[in-house]
């Protein structure tokens, strides 16, 4: 095995220990609901799952900043008529981050958002 293919299997398997079980998932889901509704009462709005979920720590600020980076990124590109160079700018701007993270974030960090790249069977 050639040198890129062992560094290619390396990252995968790191990925691969990094998924969640689903029991874990679903204990974790049990959890949060049981905190929501001591804090909220039975029916949390969706507002008041995620402002639950930042408050304490469970969505790291940077996942934060990468989604909105990533759903910003997709609306500039129409508001852009399709050009990625100005909605990277635009990003870089509004993120106050550069145009090379910007892209970094859009093209590998959208594919962590896949569920399969989350939860292990």
């Amino acid at each position: 095995m050639n040198g890129k293919n062992l560094c290619q299997n390396l990252k995968l398997k790191k990925v691969a220990q990094r998924k969640n079980k689903v029991n874990i998932v679903s204990e974790f889901i049990e959890t949060l609901n049981l905190e929501l509704s001591l804090r909220f009462g039975d029916e949390p709005t969706t507002k008041d799952i995620v402002a639950h979920l930042i408050e304490n720590g469970m969505i790291d600020p940077k996942r934060l900043r990468n989604y909105m980076v990533i759903k910003d990124f997709d609306k500039l590109l129409v508001t852009n008529d399709g050009n990625r160079t100005h909605s990277f700018m635009d990003l870089s701007i509004k993120y106050d981050i550069t145009e090379r993270t910007a892209q970094n974030i859009v093209y590998k960090e959208r594919e962590k958002s896949k569920m399969s790249n989350n939860i292990r069977g």
